[in-house]
């Protein structure tokens, strides 16, 4: 993700599985890849794409979020990238 990406918002589930991102998350998982370690990272990397500082907790929680299928990670995502860019205008 770069600072220039901004996910959604999303009306369906249709629309959240059909980004790349999602789709390479499970290819991930098919070929024997760990998707929730890919999750995680996704997730990790929004908050720093959009400068969120994260303490040991905020980690914790990240790391749950990740067990979930990476349309839920996306959703997530999303919201932290339109976040970060409502606050940069």
């Amino acid at each position: 993700m770069g600072n220039d990406t901004v996910c959604g918002p999303y009306e369906t589930a249709a629309e959240v599985a059909a980004e790349p991102l999602v789709r390479d998350t499970h290819l991930i998982a098919r070929v024997g890849g760990d998707m929730d370690a890919e999750n995680q990272r996704r997730l990790l990397a929004a908050c720093q794409d959009a400068g969120v500082q994260l303490g040991a907790y905020d980690r914790r929680i990240l790391a749950w979020l990740a067990g979930w299928e990476p349309e839920t990670a996306q959703v997530v995502i999303g919201l932290i990238s339109r976040a970060a860019q409502g606050g940069r205008r």
